[in-house]
């Protein structure tokens, strides 16, 4: 079984250089997210683009979703294209591969290319994954800066307390950035996907927190 994905930057023709900094960056942290499959491969290629597979079975959802939470380009979206597929892990450069699962993931990342309301999408996607990532799209592209902040720290596992001594804000405003982040209705879509797909996400989530400690002390 391996799991795909396709990230796209939507509009990248008016894209800074920051943007594509900020691309490796991601390249680099999922790859850390994915040291315990028995197979991954992460590539930022084209410019504007990231290829991602893991053996895990339905993994690059969470890992798209993960990804848009730490993107802060928001004039600038990434489109996601997943896909799990039952078949052998090749020989060869996995960017030489030419399997029908692949070409699927392409062609889907095409048409959501054309959505403004959706940035994910996948070959086989149910109604109810389409509307609750439809949700998960309007959520992700307009949370302000602080309210992203909040919102990671607390998907992150971070108690409000914590949050409030690390941004120097009283809990009562950790608290109202938090409920205009939606981070509880994000979570909470998290969770419908995890029981959807019978995945654990709680080693992307640590790995997610990882990244994002890792940018906020940078």
């Amino acid at each position: 079984m391996v799991s795909i994905l396709i990230m796209d930057v939507s509009g990248s023709s008016k894209a800074t250089e920051a943007i594509f900094k900020n691309l490796k960056w991601l390249e680099k942290e999922i790859g850390t997210w994915l040291t315990g499959d028995s197979f991954s491969h992460v590539n930022y290629r084209m410019g504007d683009e990231l290829f991602i597979l893991s053996s895990r079975e339905h993994y690059t959802l969470f890992i798209a979703i993960y990804a848009k939470l730490l993107w802060e380009s928001g004039d600038f979206p990434l489109k996601c294209s997943f896909h799990s597929a039952d078949m052998e892990i090749p020989e060869g450069d996995p960017e030489q591969w030419s399997h029908e699962a692949i070409k699927d993931t392409r062609r889907a990342l095409d048409q959501v290319k054309k959505s403004y309301i959706q940035d994910f999408t996948s070959p086989e996607m149910s109604q109810e994954v389409d509307v609750a990532l439809m949700y998960a799209t309007d959520i992700l592209n307009h949370m302000t800066d602080i309210q992203r902040q909040v919102a990671s720290f607390k998907i992150g596992g971070m108690l409000q307390k914590d949050i409030s001594a690390r941004l120097d804000k009283n809990e009562s405003t950790i608290s109202a950035h938090y409920s205009k982040s939606r981070g509880r209705q994000l979570t909470s879509i998290l969770a419908f996907l995890a029981e959807y797909y019978q995945v654990d996400d709680g080693p992307l989530r640590e790995g997610f927190s990882t990244s994002f400690e890792r940018r906020a002390e940078s």
